[in-house]
């Protein structure tokens, strides 16, 4: 029970996915379902998401589980809320306030370096954790993080996140829509998936952060992204980022 408060809220992961925030005794969470015109494989994976993130377990760098309906109609995902929305807008937002105040008192609205090492080293504490669980994310982006009324990181959007064993180390996907730009090489060429290609990807998260949202591979055509990567070409360094960085 509860009061909905908003049908469009900040959420991870688009599509077929409509999120309202629930504000009951004082606290809100976050109501994920599907739309109503979803189709069979839309919820099947839905499903899939609600197993894994139960498997997943607890930990403060995730977006955790509440709770779940998936006896009945509608079937429903009950998550934390995090009122900032996702990092790639966050950061966005804030890049043009300080460009556009750069004489502005309140601070507070301002993302300093140290801001965003902690925001790299609050994902690499939630990436370390699924690891040790058995579990890559797959989908690890600016736009895959949410961030919280304290305005700290956590992960979200388990939709691509798969289990490894202890002896199987690799996930050999069947294709589908994947998020090029963040993957390796293997995962782009063979759908070879391992803890490896979140380290990866945490790597192009890592060119957001310190850009505050800029596009990762911007000017590289897609047909061409392959084989650069495989040439040995990299993101160019971003002129902000420093030795030690």
């Amino acid at each position: 029970s509860g009061r909905v408060l908003a049908k469009n809220v900040p959420v991870a992961g688009k599509s077929i996915i409509e999120l309202k925030a629930l504000k009951n005794d004082n606290d809100l969470t976050a109501v994920k379902m599907l739309h109503e015109n979803a189709d069979a494989y839309a919820e099947r994976d839905f499903r899939a998401e609600i197993d894994i993130m139960q498997k997943i377990g607890y930990h403060e760098r995730l977006v955790n589980i509440l709770a779940c309906v998936t006896s009945s109609d509608p079937v429903l995902l009950i998550t934390e809320y995090c009122s900032n929305g996702d990092l790639l807008d966050f950061m966005r937002h804030r890049k043009i306030y300080m460009m556009e105040n750069p004489q502005s008192l309140d601070t507070s609205k301002f993302i300093t370096i140290k801001n965003q090492i902690m925001f790299a080293i609050q994902v690499a504490y939630g990436l370390e954790y699924l690891s040790t669980r058995g579990f890559i994310h797959r989908d690890i982006a600016a736009r895959n993080i949410l961030v919280d009324h304290h305005e700290t990181c956590k992960i979200a959007d388990f939709g691509l996140c798969r289990t490894v064993g202890k002896e199987e180390e690799h996930y050999h996907s069947q294709g589908g829509k994947l998020p090029l730009k963040w993957m390796p090489p293997e995962a782009i060429d063979k759908f070879d998936f391992s803890v490896a290609s979140d380290v990866w990807s945490y790597g192009v998260l890592l060119f957001e952060i310190i850009t505050l949202g800029a596009t990762p591979y911007s000017g590289w055509p897609a047909v061409e992204l392959l084989p650069r990567l495989l040439k040995g070409d990299r993101i160019e360094r971003p002129d902000n980022c420093s030795d030690d960085m």
